[in-house]
């Protein structure tokens, strides 16, 4: 759908090129089987590894030009690459003798300094000749978060923790293994073997699968140093896509519950086989940026501090009573697990994989189901995921200012369609209004007795690179019970949205060269599903559902926005 008339995903490979992923891509359970056959001997060299690149990022963070240029397309800080060479990396001493003989003009014909000159030789010229080039991504961010650096830490260095905040990116994330620990429960000097997943909101962008080690250390009485490093230096693996180069971030005090962090990303990737649409914005670095973890960090800390604050009464009164704060509380809380919900729809796995939709023209939309039987918070049975990715010939901010306007929902909501729709509770972000918890109330028409009003959960945000617009439909009674102040976690929902990516113009590699810009825009709608779906099986009645729900949405939103644009 890049433009409409342009070849399917069959073109771009990506369906072919997603079962090899799903087949070869390393398990976790291979990694922690090597660590644990021969604990000692890998402790030492991770527990080195894990010192080196400390102290790599300890200088990163506090380096400036000319090892960080500022890139003003992108507003952000990047990696002098030349510089990073010349001060980080010590090159092999075969390969330091090559380049001597070479600069000199001589004959190549040196000792075996490490060994196996063969080896090393044969190493070079796979690297020259990967079907699929590597990349680097590195950049700087630095912000102000609303915590102490303590908190902050110990965030960090809890998986779970760590995945709750930044569910935008991360999907899947495990704890292989504690190979150190900090005395007294302090975490300095702890050293964790972890895999994770990064993402984009998309079921067409294949996730990326990382094996690192993390490592938090104390530099001070209120500094500190929390660094990752990949750990395929000591277990080799060629079909790793992605490797963190010494990453992480310096943490300083500055007043009682405020942090001045210093993020630093640096990852060697191979971004493979992806649709035109977001070649861009993978090559360009920001996809997974310093900026973008930053921000999102920034974000959840000001939630926090945005639910301990007096808030702005409420557009209507009805919904005010002595819990009102209380309530909003939950509001929120109720919004960061609807969050979750949406961001966990794209990750991946073995079990629960995307499969493209069975229908004439729907080869672009994907679903994949899900079985839910006893999980707090969820509706019990079969949920069926459907999602796809477009382009619009709209700027980002104008799809996401028009999406996320609850008096604008009737105009692309299909069950909204003929209903008068409003913000009927607004909560925004002191630092970034775009950040907001709204409650979106639907108003059957007059004389439609048959139905009831109805509102809509709905959180939007933006970390850099992507804005959200999260929702997900809650009735008056759920509404009532969470604003008396009551358990949010009780409250059945299951999550839907969108996620709007940016779309500079450039020129493509179709066949007639075409010069594009607008931006991505990303749907993903989860539905109860009573026709006994299957991971294999979809039935036809729900085909049908997925592929009308998706066309017609997208029309709609279409209609709107370029109406809107030509007026």
């Amino acid at each position: 759908m890049f433009p409409e008339d342009k070849p399917g995903l069959e073109h771009f490979g990506y369906l072919e090129s997603m079962s090899v992923w799903e087949r070869d891509m390393p398990r976790a359970s291979d990694l922690l089987l090597s660590v644990s056959m021969c604990a000692e001997v890998y402790k030492g060299k991770i527990v080195d590894l894990a010192l080196a690149a400390s102290e790599e990022i300890r200088q990163m963070a506090q380096e400036q030009e000319p090892l960080w240029l500022f890139d003003t397309n992108n507003q952000t800080e990047i990696l002098n690459e030349a510089e990073y060479k010349r001060r980080f990396v010590h090159l092999d001493p075969t390969l330091e003798e090559i380049i001597k003989v070479i600069a000199r003009g001589g004959p190549i014909d040196i000792p075996n300094l490490n060994g196996n000159v063969e080896n090393a030789q044969m190493s070079m010229l796979e690297m020259e000749n990967s079907a699929m080039p590597s990349e680097i991504e590195a950049s700087r961010a630095i912000g102000v978060v609303l915590v102490d650096p303590i908190n902050l830490v110990n965030m960090l260095m809890d998986v779970d923790q760590w995945s709750c905040v930044f569910s935008n990116i991360v999907s899947k994330a495990t704890n292989l293994g504690l190979l150190m620990t900090g005395a007294d429960g302090n975490p300095n000097g702890s050293l964790q073997v972890m895999t994770a997943q990064f993402h984009l909101p998309s079921p067409l962008v294949r996730p990326r699968e990382v094996y690192f080690a993390r490592y938090s250390r104390q530099l001070d009485f209120n500094t500190w140093l929390v660094t990752d490093v990949s750990l395929e230096s000591i277990f080799p693996n060629p079909l790793v896509q992605c490797q963190r180069r010494p990453s992480g971030c310096l943490i300083q005090g500055l007043q009682t519950g405020l942090s001045l962090v210093t993020w630093v990303e640096h990852n060697v990737v191979c971004n493979g086989l992806v649709p035109q649409m977001f070649r861009q914005i993978l090559k360009s670095g920001v996809a997974f940026s310093a900026k973008r973890w930053m921000l999102t960090m920034e974000r959840h800390y000001d939630r926090n501090a945005t639910v301990k604050k007096q808030y702005d009464q409420p557009l209507e009164q009805p919904l005010q009573d002595n819990n009102i704060e209380k309530g909003r509380k939950n509001l929120v809380k109720l919004a960061e697990r609807m969050v979750r919900s949406y961001n966990a729809i794209f990750s991946s796995c073995s079990e629960n994989q995307w499969m493209p939709l069975r229908i004439q023209g729907g080869g672009d939309i994907f679903v994949k189901t899900g079985l839910n039987l006893d999980a707090r918070g969820t509706p019990r049975g079969v949920a069926v995921t459907i999602s796809t990715s477009v382009w619009l010939p709209i700027p980002q901010k104008d799809v996401f200012e028009f999406l996320r306007a609850g008096d604008n929902r009737c105009k692309w909501d299909l069950l909204s369609i003929g209903c008068m729709t409003r913000d009927e509770l607004h909560i925004s972000s002191a630092r970034d209004p775009a950040n907001s918890v709204s409650l979106v109330m639907v108003e059957p028409p007059n004389g439609r007795e048959d139905k009831s009003e109805m509102f809509y959960l709905q959180e939007s945000f933006t970390d850099s690179t992507v804005m959200y617009i999260i929702y997900a439909p809650v009735d008056a009674s759920a509404v009532q019970y969470i604003m008396e102040g009551k358990d949010s976690d009780d409250v059945v929902m299951l999550a839907s949205g969108f996620a709007v990516l940016p779309l500079s113009p450039e020129k493509t590699n179709f066949p007639e060269e075409i010069v594009t810009g607008g931006s991505v825009l990303t749907m993903a709608f989860q539905l109860m599903d009573e026709e006994l779906s299957t991971p294999e099986y979809l039935p036809p009645h729900s085909v049908f559902t997925a592929n009308k729900l998706v066309s017609e949405t997208i029309s709609l939103i279409k209609d709107s926005l370029l109406f809107k644009s030509a007026c």
